[in-house]
């Protein structure tokens, strides 16, 4: 989850942009996922995290002022709508009001009314919607206005949703 959302900063366009979760399992995903997401170093490329100058920063400046902007309009707008920062000092900008490096934000629950549901924020936020039936996943599926990529994560006991799920899908296309 950490890798395919935030590789890259998450600007990517196969970067995971939403994960669905049972509403049973979501804050203990949340509270996982902002642990992980804490865990990362934050910094410029070059910069090392240990003595043997190995570890460089897995997070990195966005290309500029305007996408930290945006980035922080789509976190103001889900935590104006009831969303919360999970992971402690996400969003933060590192370097002063001119810097582009931010840390990364795990936002949790996520809803439909907030822009980050339907944006595609090539940036580090990290939503988190929950669910209660399957058909929620695949109304988002269907109505999209993007044609993004669907990763579905599954246990082996649950091998027969995942089917479900990508013959629902695939049947859009």
């Amino acid at each position: 989850a950490v890798l395919g959302s935030l590789s890259f900063n998450g600007q990517r366009c196969t970067a995971l942009k939403l994960f669905f979760i049972p509403t049973a399992h979501g804050d203990t995903f949340a509270s996982m996922l902002a642990q992980r997401v804490d865990a990362l170093n934050v910094g410029l490329p070059w910069q090392t995290w240990d003595a043997n100058a190995e570890t460089y920063s897995n997070i990195t400046p966005l290309p500029n002022q305007k996408r930290v902007e945006y980035m922080q309009q789509l976190i103001q707008d889900a935590v104006s709508k009831g969303a919360k920062i999970m992971n402690k000092n996400g969003g933060k900008i590192i370097g002063g009001s001119e810097s582009s490096l931010m840390v990364p934000a795990v936002l949790y629950p996520v809803t439909e009314d907030m822009d980050i549901y339907y944006e595609e924020q090539f940036g580090p936020i990290v939503p988190i919607a929950t669910y209660d039936n399957l058909d929620t996943i695949l109304q988002y599926g269907h109505g999209g206005i993007f044609g993004q990529q669907v990763s579905i994560f599954l246990s082996e006991e649950e091998s027969s949703v995942g089917a479900m799920l990508i013959d629902q899908f695939s049947s859009v296309f």
